[in-house]
Order: structure tokens, then sequence, then C-alpha cells
């Protein structure tokens, strides 16, 4: 058997196809779990090992620094030789090398500085601050809408030109002099990187050939989440004289929020002339059952290569589609699942994965895992409890419990702002040093030293203090006082200047943390601010004290994105939520949303259970929610396809409260129809989220009906009326 053979033999047909294949551009359609990642190792090892390509004459581009080092480290085993030097990395990584390699040719400068998120952020901060932007503009939306801009490659002058309301313009303004002042310090930022590359290759066609002629062979990893920038640059890398390969899977595209453009990989073929397509279709980690469901729900995108998923693990558990009463049903039927199931097989708790589409949806999560002992880590984001404006609202009960609490004190006196200065809040701390009393007790008794303060910071801390002896009148009732809090701060206001994606982000999470502390009143005699800070303690001991290593693991789709587990469980498949509502407004918003729940069932590799809750929280009040459409594209014509069931707790979740019939459950859920259908043009309406508005246009009917709503914020929305929760007013 020679080396050739060897190195095949562990690939299939259509692997092994995209290993050989070199006689003109290449796409590899890479389905879940088909063995992408072997099919690039195995195709660089090919090149260097039996074609005898140098290492060198090979330019493979991946997104994560973990990604490249491990094709190196498969490279290097399948070969046996070093390639340690080898072209091989980021995007980001290969851009910092082909600028410094220009430069050194051109006798300019290498030593250039690469600022980070944090870098930017600051720097932009400042130029807000210098231009008197503070209220107008916040730094971190500034940031993204910037990112976006470069990522689209669309200049400072050219924003400037097509800004269309205040806001653009004065981020526009930003951008110019952010720009410039990246300039003066011979600074990049990340999209920098890209777009002095795609800059180096059109101005300078030598330096170009001189790349074609270098890197013969281009391969690219993760193709559909190229964005703009990055699809110009490999255009301008590729030529007659090089090969490119790009392996991707358009299903697994849900990065459009960051740029990412799924028609890059759909229009390939398209762009790069005579390209020949491979397809990977036999997954090698799901069972049988697992992928008729997923293929099911995918196939009702239009905007997609045609491809189906198959296995030779024939069979395999039925997906299972569970529906509880509400969030709290959910996760504690989660919870007991992964008992059981535990119980049962053995399992280790990190073969499990809960997995949701917002970062709200972990609270009931976190909170039943910590009331039943299972060590969680939530990934991607920091737990429930220590996101900064839950912490933010916590440090203001903690100072009402203990006003001597000064990290808690620290964190509040300007938060919202109060036009508290440095100095005015060192005028504080000094008062408290002479005096020998806290912070709290200083700015309760401001006037002693009024005469130190600007008449802002006066009225700053005046109103600090009014807060705080309202909340004193609230701490045996921490619902009352959490709300309190929230109406007497205006807080939603702190997020207007955010996009839209982290503001309401922001903002579903304290409706979670209302949710939460109502909950607790309910259910105990001592709903006070104390008893509650005193829950919240304990459970964040316990997280202290367990170990991490083996835990169940919650989090986003899009946090999952390249993770398989054991048993997946994929929590909130109601309207609104998955998909989520923000996705309503255009087709492709919903085919991405559709893309996101095939990565979702396909990071299960024997076990998937689906739940719905009949009826959730969302912004303060409990709705009745409409069963997701994916749900009904899972289950086809059929009421339960061989491939799934439909159950409910095999055990109750609540002692002493029976589920309702799925009759009537059903029946509920369909009366927000009947409800919208009336809605006609003119009629003023309340929205959960958008606030009061009126419709202004109606187009389509019955369940397709699509309201234009002009709200009292200024926003104008199309909604889909049979999703919106929307009441006449």
């Amino acid at each position: 058997m020679n080396s050739t053979t060897i190195m095949l033999s562990k690939l299939n047909e259509r692997q092994a196809e995209a290993v050989l294949y070199f006689d003109s551009p290449l796409l590899v359609l890479a389905g879940a779990g088909s063995g992408k990642t072997r099919v690039l190792t195995h195709k660089i090892a090919y090149l260097i090992q039996e074609m005898k390509i140098s290492p060198y004459n090979i330019f493979a581009v991946t997104f994560t620094n973990k990604a490249a080092n491990e094709m190196k480290q498969r490279v290097e085993s399948l070969t046996s030789i070093p390639v340690r030097g080898m072209w091989v990395g980021t995007f980001h990584s290969m851009c910092v090398r082909i600028i410094k390699m220009y430069r050194r040719e051109m006798g300019g400068d290498q030593n250039f500085s690469i600022y980070d998120s944090d870098d930017s952020r600051h720097l932009v901060k400042k130029i807000i601050e210098e231009n008197e932007l503070d209220k107008l503009v916040d730094a971190k939306s500034a940031c993204k809408l910037i990112s976006k801009m470069k990522n689209a490659m669309v200049s400072t002058h050219d924003f400037a030109q097509k800004a269309s309301n205040p806001t653009e313009s004065n981020i526009a303004l930003v951008y110019r002099k952010y720009q410039e002042l990246l300039k003066r310090n011979n600074a990049f930022d990340f999209d920098d990187l890209l777009l002095e590359t795609v800059s180096i290759l059109k101005k300078d066609p030598l330096f170009r050939e001189k790349l074609h002629s270098m890197f013969r062979y281009v391969l690219v990893d993760e193709y559909q989440d190229t964005n703009y920038v990055q699809y110009v640059m490999l255009r301008l890398m590729h030529s007659d004289s090089n090969h490119i390969t790009v392996v991707g899977d358009d299903d697994q595209s849900i990065y459009g929020f960051r740029g990412a453009e799924v028609g890059n990989i759909l229009k390939f073929d398209t762009d790069f002339k005579k390209t020949r397509i491979v397809k990977l279709e036999q997954n090698y980690r799901s069972t049988e059952a697992i992928l008729e469901a997923a293929n099911k729900v995918i196939s009702n995108n239009e905007n997609r290569k045609e491809k189906v998923l198959w296995c030779d693990k024939k069979g395999g558990e039925n997906v299972k589609v569970v529906f509880t009463e509400d969030e709290r049903a959910e996760a504690s039927f989660i919870a007991r699942e992964i008992e059981k199931r535990r119980r049962e097989g053995n399992s280790l708790l990190k073969d499990f994965a809960v997995l949701y589409r917002t970062n709200a949806q972990s609270r009931p999560f976190e909170e039943q895992f910590r009331k039943r002992n299972i060590n969680y880590t939530v990934v991607g984001s920091i737990k429930f409890f220590e996101r900064k404006e839950i912490k933010d609202i916590l440090a203001y009960m903690s100072l009402v419990v203990n006003p001597a609490d000064s990290v808690s004190f620290n964190r509040v006196i300007n938060v919202p702002r109060r036009g508290l200065g440095e100095r005015g809040v060192a005028e504080i701390r000094l008062f408290a040093e002479r005096n020998n009393i806290t912070l709290t007790q200083s700015a309760f008794r401001f006037e002693e030293y009024k005469e130190n303060l600007s008449k802002q910071a006066a009225a700053g801390i005046a109103g600090f203090r009014n807060l705080m002896e309202e909340l004193e009148k609230t701490k045996e009732n921490a619902a009352e006082s959490v709300e309190k809090l929230i109406q007497l701060t205006d807080y939603h206001s702190i997020f207007s200047n955010l996009d839209e994606i982290e503001r309401i982000s922001k903002l579903e999470n304290i409706q979670e943390l209302i949710n939460s502390v109502r909950e607790f009143s309910e259910k105990n005699d001592d709903a006070s601010v104390a008893e509650y800070l005193d829950m919240i303690s304990l459970y964040t001991d316990i997280d202290d004290a367990d170990d991490e290593k083996d835990s169940v693991l919650i989090m986003t789709v899009h946090n999952a994105k390249g993770l398989e587990f054991e048993t997946v469980f994929i929590a909130g498949l109601e309207e609104g939520v998955f998909p989520h509502y923000n996705s309503f407004e255009t087709p492709n918003g919903i085919e991405e949303e559709r893309r996101l729940m095939y990565v979702a069932m396909t990071r299960a590799k024997k076990n998937l259970c689906i739940t719905s809750a009949a009826m959730r929280k969302r912004y303060g009040t409990g709705s009745m929610s409409v069963i997701s459409r994916f749900i009904r594209e899972i289950e086809g014509d059929e009421f339960v396809p061989s491939y799934t069931q439909r159950i409910k707790p095999a055990y109750p979740v609540r002692e002493g409260n029976e589920f309702e019939s799925e009759a009537k459950r059903e029946e509920e859920t369909e009366r927000p129809h009947r409800k919208e259908s009336l809605f006609k043009t003119g009629d003023r309406v309340e929205h959960p989220f958008y606030g009061r508005g009126v419709i202004k246009n109606l187009k389509g009917s019955g369940e397709d009906t699509i309201a234009t709503v002009s709200f009292i914020s200024g926003e104008t929305k199309k909604i889909f009326l049979q999703y919106a929760n929307m009441k006449r007013i």
C-alpha cells in the first residue's frame, strides 16, 4: 500500500474527491459533522507529501487561532514535516504578515501597533468627550457601527455623505477623527488589517502577482462566515496561476449580525468560474433520527444549496418535543431529565448542553441547577447575576441592607448619571474620612460641604439620597424594591444610546431579574431584600465551590457552533423567542433563524430534546405563547413522525399542579390569532417591547398579515400580527 493510499484510506469517497481535486476552483459544501477539518488537513498534507509542494506555497485561512493551531498539528502529524512557519492562520494574522512583508519590501515601518476592541473603544470614547458628544453618542455603539462600515468597505467620506440622521452624522465625525488618530499613532484596529491588505493588493499589481506566485494553493475554512471585505481579499488573492479551495456550509451561516454574508458561499460558483462542487453529506456525529428532523427543518429555507445529511447510525432515540407550563417548569424539567439520564447511563455532566436563543433565558436554568446542586458553566457570557446591569441593581439593594458597603456605593453613586464628576465623588470621600463615617452617610450629609460642590453635583447627591430613602421604605419586599428603583431612576433610559440588539439584550436581562424577585416574593414568607440577597450570595458560594471541569454547559446557540454533545436540550421554541421577533421583518431574518435552529439540532450526537413553554414571562407579564414554526416544521404533515415524540414531562414539575390538556393549550395558543385578525389601519396599539403606537398599514391576510406600526418612540416597525402579542388600546 503506497503512501497516497494510506493517506486516503480513512476518507470516504466524497472526502477523497475533495482532497484530490485541483483542476479548477473547488467549493466543498460540508454539512454538519461531515469531516470538513479532516478534508482540509488531508488536502494540505497531500500537497506537501505527495505533490511535493513547499509548505510556504500554501495559504490556509480560518477563523480562530484554535482552529489554525489544530490544522497545523494535524498536518504535521500526517506528514511528519515541521510546519512552523507555514501560512496557516486567521484572516487577521495573515493580514499582519502580508502588511509587514509589503512594508519590508517598500522600506516602510513594520512596527505598527494593533489595537484590540478595548483600545478602540478607549480612543472612540476620548474623541466623543473631546467633541462634547457624550449625550448624543455612545462609544460602544459607535465602535460597532464603525466596524460595520469598515466590513462593508465604506470609507469615512462615504459614510458622512450617506448619514441619514443626526446620530449617524455624529458617528461619521467620530469615525473620521478615529481614523486620523489611528494614523497618527501608526496603528491599525482589527478591521483595518483587512482593509489595508485589500488596499495593498489593489494598488500594487506587482506585489499582488508576487503573492499569486508564492501562494500556489489557497484554502479557506468556514467560508460561509466571510464578510464583504474578506470576500474581496480572497478574490484578489486568486488568479489563473493558483488554485483556491473553500470549505463551508451555507446551512450553518449564522453570523449575519456580525457582517457575514451567506451570499458569498451561495454565489461562489458564479464568482469563480468553472467551480467544481463537492458535497459532504455523510454525517459522523448524529443519529438518523436527529438528522431526519434537522433535514426537515432546514429544507424550508429557499436560499440554500441543496444537500441532505445521512449517516450509518440507523435509528436512535426519537427527538423529543416537550411542552411545559412556563419557563420555570421548562428549566425544572430539563434539570430533572439530566439527573434521570445520569442515573440511568452514568453520563458526565459535560455530556449535556442546554441551548437557547438569548442570554436572558439563562436565569431559570441557573436557579434550577443551583437548587439541585447540578454544576454548570455559562459559555460565552458571564453568569446572570454577574452581568453589569444586574450587578448595578443588586448593588442598590445591598446599600439598602448595608449602607456601609463602599463597593456597592462606588458602583452606583453615578448610575444612572447624576452629574457627579470625579471632584464631587472625591468630596464625598473626603468628608467621610474626616468624620469617620460611611460613604452613604457622607452623601446623606452633603449640605455640610455643599459649598465645595457644583450645583449639578449637589443636585445629583440630593437625588441619590432621596432615592435611597424611598428604597428604605420597600426593603421588606424585594420585588417592590427592585421595581421602585427602576421606576424612580428611569433605569431603562441608560441604554437608549446602545444599538438595538444590545439594548434589547440588557432590557431582557433586567426583566428577568424582575421575574426572579417576583417569584421569590410569591414563594417565600420572608420576601425581604436581605433574604433575597442571601439567596443570591448562597448560590454564588455554591458556584465558587463547584469543580466546573465536569459541568452542564448552558449557552446561546451562536456559542455552540462547532461543539457537540451526547445530549442537547434546545429551550424556548416559541414564536418571538426562537425564532426571535427581530427576525420577523424580513424573509432573510427568518432563514438565518432557521439555520440557527439547524445548527442547534446538529450539535446532538445521541439525544435531542426540544422544549416549548405554554406561557412565558416577557417584559414583566406572563403571556400565552405561540408554538415555534420550527416545531411544526419538524413534525411536517404528520402529528408525530417516526423520528419525533411529543410528550409532557413524565413527572410533575410543580407540586399539586396538573398540566393543562394539550387541546386546551393549543386552543389558548391560537387565541392571539383570532384577536389580532381584528386589527385595522388607524388602530392605537400597545406592543410589549416597543410601547404604544398606531397601525399605519396592513399587508397580507390571515396568519401572514404584516402591520406597519409607528411608535411614539419615533420608531416604525413592520410586525407579523400572528406573533406580535400586541393589544388594541
